[in-house]
């Protein structure tokens, strides 16, 4: 979803920014990105907390940066530039479509009110919870994609911004495109194929 679906990155650097600053500590762009993307909120949190000695419980931490994110989502969200063109593309050739996200439910909700994702995706829009919460790189989110909408792993094809999540593709036996919004594209080079954006997806390679 993060980085692929929905266009979240400026969201969480204008929340993330905030709450650095918060914490006396200067905001990073790669640095910061490298921590963080593909990790649930308060697994974040916790990462954030362990590599900057912040000062404070976790629940707390994890309750201020989440308040600064719901603050940054009611204004910057939309979707990845492409994405809908190339959704139409692939639903009429008829490929099932789900997304597996490490986003917890509360922003999935949040998200979903701004843009229905679940209507897009006809409620097959899968959260950590599903899967105990278990964060990107583990496979377990793809994995439980996969048996949600009736495939075999072999079968999938995952669309990736992160590192963590193309090692999550790769572990659940997918095969993974490694979309370049986020990261250089040597950062995602571990990718079946890597692009820059929708528009270089051959759909035939699909």
């Amino acid at each position: 979803m993060d980085g692929v679906v929905v266009d979240t990155e400026k969201v969480y650097m204008k929340a993330d920014f905030e709450f650095l600053k918060r914490h006396g500590t200067a905001y990073k762009l790669e640095e910061i990105k490298d921590l963080l993307v593909g990790r649930e909120i308060k697994e974040g949190t916790r990462v954030l907390k362990e590599k900057y000695n912040f000062t404070g419980d976790l629940e707390t931490l994890y309750g201020e940066r989440k308040s600064l994110l719901d603050q940054s989502f009611q204004n910057n969200i939309g979707f990845i530039p492409g994405f809908l063109d190339f959704y139409r593309q692939i639903k009429e050739l008829g490929f099932k479509t789900c997304i597996a996200t490490s986003s917890n439910d509360d922003f999935l909700k949040m998200i979903d009110q701004k843009l229905g994702l679940f209507k897009l995706f006809e409620n097959k829009v899968f959260g950590i919870s599903k899967v105990e919460n278990k964060s990107k790189p583990d496979p377990a989110i793809f994995l439980f994609a996969a048996k949600e909408t009736g495939s075999l792993p072999e079968e999938c094809v995952v669309i990736e911004d992160s590192p963590r999540g193309i090692e999550a593709a790769k572990r659940a036996n997918m095969f993974c495109v490694g979309l370049g919004t986020t990261f250089e594209t040597q950062k995602i080079a571990n990718a079946d194929i890597v692009v820059k954006s929708y528009g270089e997806i051959d759909i035939k390679i699909l």
